[in-house]
């Protein structure tokens, strides 16, 4: 992490939706924004997928975005 082009990064959660799937799972969105340093602000979603194992949650799946478009 201390690689990463940045100081310091601000979050802000602005929706998230779960449900269970057929395999006892958990998928999960999460929207929100970033910001990074003194950048302006981006927004983002990242979804993922919770398993249960021996009693602990696990990701097992990740995607992430940053909303950018090219207007």
């Amino acid at each position: 992490l201390q690689s990463l082009p940045f100081q310091k990064i601000q979050h802000s959660i602005t929706a998230q939706d779960h449900q269970p799937t057929p395999d006892s799972c958990i998928l999960s969105m999460v929207v929100g924004q970033l910001k990074a340093d003194d950048d302006q602000v981006l927004g983002f979603h990242q979804t993922f997928l919770l398993k249960n194992f021996q009693g602990a949650w696990v990701c097992t799946n990740e995607v992430f975005r940053l909303a950018l478009h090219n207007v």
